[in-house]
């Protein structure tokens, strides 16, 4: 299937785009070069081109300085490449990666020995402080510590058996391994508002971040689907998935997986018409709400019309590389 023939999932909310969306290639460009050089050149020079620092203005906003833009950017930059590189981790070893990672969210300092990661998740951490609260890194490290736990570590063994999951089983896992929460806590700070913990325990906002994540899971398997079939360990994509377990064909498939996301998105919009009463919080919450939709709509748009070769050109994606002699101490960032 080629991607050009895969249908455009649709959504009731219009897009934005903030205004730096052609700013923070240079810094991008500098980032990667600086502390991603345990990855290959190769793979270095393909995420140059993946334009991440694009859809991080495609999913944020609201944001109107360069400050305060930075740490998201930096953070989408981060978040990709780690879950790109760590793939197919062993999740024995991903337990401890996991758990040092966290530590450093949570303002433990880097070690001397630490891969250049390491040094742009503490860069973001800094660089957010001044916009959050003790309570928003705590979600944010929790949000990073599940997405790990529930999303990559449970896709691994699939992927190393070439297993495919049942699609209620995928769609479990995606939730979390889109990493769509640790991506959405920075609604918040964009927005100049760190939603208050009792309100963020909330079932009805707990769902519409669940009910988020889901969309956006089956928004990049659309996107990614053509990559996807050509690389054979990637099969947990709900195209595929549905189309193994139900026997049917890709076009079937994909008419299914659309009917699914459709579901999700008519209840989001259903709850967001309907919210509980948060009292003199009520405004602030409806605008968080608002924002975590333009976060969907922005990142569906710039799959189609973002300027990105990551789905787009046949070998622009790269491979797994955790584990593979790309990684060696030589090699290193002074971070």
């Amino acid at each position: 299937m080629k991607q050009k023939e895969v249908p455009v999932l649709k959504y009731p909310w219009a897009y934005e785009v903030g205004p730096f969306a052609e700013s923070f290639y240079e810094e991008q460009d500098d980032w990667i070069n600086t502390d991603y050089q345990f990855m290959s050149e190769a793979t270095r020079t393909k995420y140059k081109k993946h334009g991440l620092v694009q859809a991080a203005s495609y999913m944020f906003p609201a944001l109107s300085t360069k400050e305060q833009f930075r740490p998201i950017a930096r953070f989408m930059i981060w978040l990709t490449l780690y879950d790109d590189y760590h793939e197919l981790c062993p999740v024995k070893e991903l337990a401890g990666i996991r758990d040092h990672i966290r530590d450093v969210m949570m303002g433990a300092p880097i070690r001397p020995d630490d891969i250049g990661l390491l040094r742009q998740v503490a860069l973001s951490r800094d660089e957010f402080r001044p916009y959050v609260n003790d309570d928003w890194f705590e979600r944010w490290g929790q949000s990073f510590y599940d997405y790990t736990t529930y999303g990559i570590m449970e896709e691994t063994p699939y992927k190393l058996k070439r297993q495919f999951p049942t699609l209620n089983n995928l769609l479990l896992i995606r939730e979390y391994s889109i990493s769509m929460y640790p991506y959405g806590d920075p609604v918040e700070p964009s927005i100049n508002f760190i939603v208050p913990n009792h309100i963020s325990k909330h079932p009805v906002i707990l769902r519409l971040k669940m009910l988020m994540c889901r969309i956006m899971a089956i928004q990049n398997d659309f996107a990614s689907i053509e990559k996807e079939m050509s690389v054979d360990t990637e099969i947990l994509n709900i195209i595929l998935v549905i189309r193994h377990q139900y026997k049917v064909s890709l076009e079937e498939a994909c008419a299914e997986a659309m009917h699914i996301h459709d579901r999700y998105v008519e209840e989001f919009v259903e709850i967001q018409h309907n919210l509980p009463d948060f009292g003199p919080l009520q405004k602030d919450i409806e605008r968080f709400v608002h924002y975590m939709t333009l976060m969907i709509s922005g990142l569906g748009a710039w799959y189609h019309i973002g300027r990105s070769t990551r789905y787009k050109v046949p070998g622009e994606y790269p491979r797994p590389e955790y584990g593979t002699a790309s990684l060696q101490p030589q090699n290193r960032s002074n971070g």
